[in-house]
């Protein structure tokens, strides 16, 4: 295989366009065989020209656009479904939003488990660390966090109790024991208590997921430290003496057990937001707050397009994906003057209270803010086993606004538009809803318990992403590669199901026993296929795919080394399917279109080269021969000598 990543994806997509194109046209070839009459084939000639144009208009957007590896898979599952042309949603972006969007919702305990272990990697804290607790009351060893260094979102500044700045807080009441405690709500209750600790109002200290008590936590305006007063909001942090020892580790694992950190609630919060910017325009986001969070947006695009490949194995040039020992130095972090003018526009939308959608060019559409918000309150109150399919419906609903109807640009299905946005904003969601104050809260207390000064520079999105960029970078790229991990799970199948399609039309044009057997041996190999993936590794999850969709095994000899000819034997033969399969691709690659026609009628022309292969091939079994040349052959009986040079004669097959 090779080492470019962007040819590779490219060879993955041409391959399983070739598989699919090969299915679908062996399926035409049979219903044109039906019929005695039909159109001209002629008079689809402007038709296919215009399908040409588009195919190039097509191609140079690609071009302008670099995909992460998650987006990557996206579209080659997306050409890789039997039978999406059919009203079945299951082999459909329906089908994937709703798998995607179910694997956001069950990975909590894996993303939680994966949050602890980064920071704690990043900080440099080992397992047996331990902090200086406190008893209660006691003046000693206090922890002072600025709130704006774990108020990114400005959350604290907006009443939880007032619409539809409930959204933005967990629907759960504060209730102290019961998991999983609403810590933003319990937050903004200490900040309008001044001076009133978490002890002083509910008797008893914070009770973490181990059931015990963890700390106690109270606002103040100042506070006098080392002979220094300091002046601003802060939240004065007391960590409670554990029983089985003060360790930090224990403590973070204990304080996140005890708190919701990827609520579905609040992902579908965000999500629709990063969507719509419904919420942004509901809550009146300023300016100043709207570029911020875009800058950090952008970042987080970046870093969902990071590659941890070696630069041995990838080549990182031009377009192909960026790898993690390039050094991420500030650049990184800066935005280009292309990325200042997207944040910009999506501002002044956000302003004007309307949103654009990828595949409707430059259209603003005018945001229902109304629907969005009720959709969201009652996404909150139903079972979590419905949540997915009211979120992944939720596109319906918008597309239905007539309102916007008149908007979409000819050609343009809204509905699959929107769900397609959704799918590729499902990482950055979860990442977005990883920085809320609850969640920050932990990450300061610990950085300040190991003497780190990390987060105390922290004001906004901009300075968190380049004080804390070791954590953000590490768990950010764990967090995408669980969501390359489905959807290559996803992909697997399908590619599965067109190699075995194929497999099917060679053994029955073989009529080989022995072919069967070994489609069965590869049959299993695909089900053990990328066991030991790293879904960080681009160049890693790309092979896997090349992996898949070899249906043979292709060699390097300009002439065939003994042991190879000696095997040659096992070989099944030329193949009508796999050569048309073949020439697919090359047209393919060529721009050709090979798919039906425009107006959905059938495309005439791949199945005349069907026939013609099979024609070409009936003709071969039928009348063709090989001759062959028998070099002197040594005769080892007596020291005879060697034979006369002859010929032979054969078949192909």
């Amino acid at each position: 295989m090779g080492i470019d990543l962007k040819n590779d994806n490219n060879k993955a997509k041409s391959k399983i366009n070739a598989f699919k194109t090969t299915v679908e046209t062996q399926e035409n070839a049979r219903f044109l065989s039906k019929l005695r009459n039909g159109d001209n084939f002629e008079e689809s000639n402007d038709k296919t020209s215009k399908q040409l144009n588009n195919l190039g208009d097509k191609k140079q957007r690609l071009q302008d656009s670099t995909k992460n590896q998650y987006e990557e898979l996206i579209e080659l599952f997306k050409i890789s479904s039997i039978g999406s042309k059919s009203s079945s949603n299951s082999n459909g972006i329906d089908f994937l939003l709703k798998q995607v969007l179910g694997a956001a919702q069950n990975t909590k305990s894996r993303v939680n488990e994966i949050f602890v272990d980064t920071l704690l990697n990043v900080i440099g804290c080992s397992q047996e660390q331990t902090f200086d607790g406190n008893n209660i009351g006691s003046d000693f060893n206090k922890i002072y966090i600025k709130v704006n260094q774990i108020d990114l979102y400005k959350l604290l500044n907006k009443d939880p109790n007032a619409r539809p700045n409930d959204l933005l807080y967990e629907k759960e009441d504060v209730n102290n024991g019961s998991h999983p405690y609403p810590m933003d709500k319990e937050l903004y209750n200490r900040l309008q208590n001044e001076g009133i600790s978490f002890y002083d109002e509910y008797g008893q200290n914070y009770i973490g997921g181990s059931g015990y008590p963890i700390m106690d936590v109270k606002y103040v305006t100042s506070y006098t430290q080392g002979g220094t007063t300091f002046n601003g909001d802060f939240l004065e942090v007391s960590l409670s003496n554990r029983v089985t020892g003060n360790s930090i580790s224990d403590f973070l694992r204990d304080y996140y057990q005890s708190i919701d950190l990827i609520s579905f609630d609040d992902f579908s919060v965000k999500l629709v937001n990063l969507l719509t910017n419904s919420i942004d325009i509901e809550t009146k986001i300023t300016k100043t707050e709207k570029e911020d969070k875009g800058k950090f947006e952008k970042i987080l695009d970046r870093i969902l397009g990071l590659c941890f490949d070696s630069n041995e194995e990838i080549d990182v040039s031009g377009n192909a994906k960026q790898s993690v020992l390039d050094n991420l130095d500030e650049s990184f972090f800066e935005m280009s003057s292309i990325d200042l003018k997207n944040i910009n526009n999506n501002i002044n939308n956000t302003l004007d209270g309307v949103t654009e959608f990828e595949d409707c060019g430059k259209v603003r559409f005018p945001v229902n803010t109304k629907q969005s918000v009720t959709f969201l309150e009652n996404i909150r109150f139903i079972s979590d086993n419905r949540k997915v399919d009211a979120l992944s419906d939720f596109a319906e609903e918008i597309a239905k606004d007539e309102n916007l109807k008149n908007l979409v640009p000819t050609g343009i299905n809204l509905k699959l538009s929107i769900q397609n946005n959704m799918l590729k904003l499902i990482p950055k969601g979860v990442a977005m809803c990883m920085l809320s104050p609850k969640v920050l809260l932990g990450m300061a207390i610990v950085t300040k318990s190991v003497g780190s000064t990390a987060m105390d520079e922290v004001e906004d999105f901009n300075t968190f992403s380049k004080n804390m960029k070791g954590f953000l970078v590490n768990f950010v790229s764990k967090l995408g590669a669980i969501f390359v991990e489905e959807l290559f799970s996803l992909l697997k199948k399908n590619i599965r199901q067109l190699v075995e399609v194929l497999l099917i039309e060679i053994i029955k044009e073989s009529k080989n026993a022995q072919v069967q057997m070994i489609s069965s041996i590869i049959s299993n190999l695909i089900n053990l296929a990328a066991l030991s993936v790293d879904w960080r590794k681009c160049k890693s999850v790309v092979d896997e795919l090349l992996k898949l969709l070899s249906l043979s095994i292709s060699t390097g000899f300009s002439r065939l080394p003994t042991f190879a000819l000696a095997g040659s034997g096992i070989l099944g033969g030329y193949s009508n399917t796999r050569a048309l399969s073949n020439i697919i691709e090359e047209y393919q690659n060529l721009g050709l279109p090979t798919g039906d026609m425009p107006d959905g009628s059938p495309n005439r022309f791949i199945p005349a080269v069907a026939s013609m292969l099979k024609g070409q091939r009936d003709e071969q079994l039928a009348n063709s021969k090989t001759e062959i040349f028998i070099p002197p052959l040594a005769v080892a009986a007596l020291g005879a000598g060697t034979t006369l040079p002859g010929r032979g004669w054969g078949k192909t097959f």
